[in-house]
């Protein structure tokens, strides 16, 4: 009697045990063979890079734990290159890269390898490609596979609860919905993620920007919005109402943020992108949402003809969105085409910190700085501290005509000064004025130790772009000529106060090291307590 009671104790002992204990969430997925379906992959491999990665006997050094390129080659977005390819070889390649992986790394997380980012992108590739490089290999295969694999997945959602990026968040977000839903007894991930995810669309933006304000961000949002669709039909899921408006606004946000050339512009962080991918991405998203608004939530956005002004006339990133943000309020990138004329500098992707943060600087964009100082203050490693907080932004249009004025207070706190721009593009685009103006708080003097203290509106070119000798009228003012073969000639117009030259700049809007490229630099002095008028224009020439 009493070992019938001692083994009901402990029989009801076991019973209050909860899930999570009585069977491991690290078993989650991990008994699996093969996946429920096989997941949408619609994204192109490059053959090229395949052979690559076919012709050398080991191409991925996967005991380099450090360093850009193998960081980058821990995602495993490369397994699209084999794909291309095709072949019995290749995806025998695909197995065995996969596997080395595993045994080097596969077991327990190791840092940096076991970083969220890495993780998500990680987990996407290996399921989006498991039908190609996984489906017919061995059990004993597939047994370690699906082990790292569910391995990997539980530590994605322990970490979920830290990641704050916007982007990083529904990338790891669309990992764990492809987790659960293609790979069996593993629906428990997939299930999480929506709870989490449905909340963060149904609050998405009118102007359908993510907060960190980065157009690369925002096309990387957009796909893992499109591949989570894709997903839930693909499982038989019922689509929630909120993704569909979802992706219908943050499409129109990234549309509006191309140039004729169809990248994108260089606004925090963002690079140009391919502009193949980007149609692409556009393309999936649906028809209707390709539009682009006339607010992209990080810039405005007027067209003339074939002239494009993108002008970013917001305020900076909030805090805890604003680690790859730029000190460049006021900024414009003017397109003629599919020609880049004036551009920001863009933000360097590579391993030197000087080159990452001189392309957050102020004097990086093209805009105007007060005494070589940034209109927000950059902190090294990423993130921005007193930052402009008082924006006015006004928008007119007339027959076609744009006129758009912005203002911020970066400079006020240190120099008494208020920075307000005022761009207007004529119809035809052949025609864009600018006046920007210096001024003190509403019924203060600018202070007297900021008399004399200089400040320069930069004009950045791109590296097409070729600039003449300027020339002077017989009023004084100076008249810069520019241009290139697809956008033709054109000409900067500054007044008489202004002081102008060219100078040195860089460019990092794409992949690989900064191209040298050139400035124009209208200088002057604020020597008026009242403040100062600074007028300027750059026009197409006939």
């Amino acid at each position: 009697m009493a070992r019938e009671r001692a083994n009901g104790a402990r029989h009801e002992k076991r019973s209050r045990v909860p899930l999570a204990l009585s069977y491991p969430l690290f078993r989650v997925g991990a008994k699996a063979r093969q996946l429920l379906f096989v997941p949408p992959d619609p994204w192109p491999g490059n053959t090229a890079s395949g052979e690559r990665l076919m012709s050398v006997a080991e191409p991925l050094a996967w005991g380099a734990a450090a360093g850009e390129g193998a960081l980058e080659a821990h995602r495993f977005s490369w397994l699209r290159d084999l794909r291309a390819i095709g072949d019995a070889a290749a995806r025998q390649r695909c197995r065995n890269l996969v596997m080395g992986w595993i045994v080097r790394h596969g077991e327990r997380p190791e840092k940096p390898l076991w970083s969220p980012d890495l993780l998500a992108n990680r987990l996407v590739n290996w399921i989006g490609q498991f039908d190609f490089f996984g489906k017919t290999a061995p059990q004993s295969w597939k047994a370690a596979f699906f082990a790292s694999l569910a391995r990997q997945a539980l530590a994605l959602a322990r970490a979920l609860p830290r990641i704050v990026a916007t982007a990083e968040r529904i990338r790891a977000l669309r990992a764990l919905i492809a987790f659960g839903t293609a790979v069996p007894g593993a629906q428990v991930r997939s299930d999480r993620a929506l709870r989490l995810l449905l909340p963060m669309l149904e609050a998405w933006p009118e102007h359908g920007m993510i907060p960190e304000r980065n157009p690369s961000d925002q096309l990387a949002v957009l796909r893992d919005l499109v591949d989570i669709r894709a997903l839930l039909i693909a499982a038989h899921h019922d689509v929630p109402i909120a993704l569909e408006a979802a992706i219908t606004l943050a499409s129109r946000a990234l549309a509006a943020l191309r140039h004729g050339d169809g990248g994108l512009a260089l606004f925090h962080g963002g690079a140009e992108e391919d502009a193949t991918y980007v149609d692409v991405v556009l393309a999936l998203a649906g028809a209707d949402a390709a539009a682009p608004s006339r607010f992209s939530g990080a810039c405005e956005r007027a067209a003339g003809g074939e002239t494009l002004l993108l002008f970013d006339a917001t305020a900076p990133p909030p805090e805890r969105h604003d680690r790859a943000a730029h000190a460049g309020t006021l900024s414009f990138e003017l397109s003629a085409g599919p020609a880049r004329l004036i551009v920001n500098c863009g933000a360097y992707r590579g391993r030197d910190p000087a080159w990452r943060d001189a392309g957050r600087m102020t004097a990086a964009h093209s805009t105007l700085v007060v005494g070589d100082r940034n209109s927000a203050e950059v902190l090294p490693g990423g993130g921005l501290r007193q930052r402009p907080t008082e924006l006015v932004l006004d928008r007119e249009e007339e027959a076609g005509a744009v006129w758009i004025a912005g203002s911020h207070d970066g400079y006020l706190r240190r120099f008494g000064v208020l920075h307000r721009r005022r761009l207007f593009l004529a119809a035809d685009g052949t025609d864009l004025r600018g006046e920007d103006r210096l001024a003190p708080a509403a019924g203060k003097r600018i202070p007297r130790r900021t008399l004399g203290t200089p400040f320069a509106i930069r004009f950045h070119l791109h590296p097409v772009v070729v600039v003449g000798e300027f020339e002077r009228d017989a009023g004084g003012a100076t008249a810069v000529p520019f241009g290139s073969s697809e956008s033709g000639p054109w000409h900067l117009v500054a007044d008489s106060r202004l002081s102008t030259t060219i100078e040195e700049s860089f460019y990092c809007g794409r992949a690989g090291p900064p191209q040298k490229t050139k400035q124009i630099v209208l200088a002057g002095k604020i020597d008026n307590p009242a403040g100062l008028e600074a007028r300027w224009a750059i026009k197409r020439m006939r």
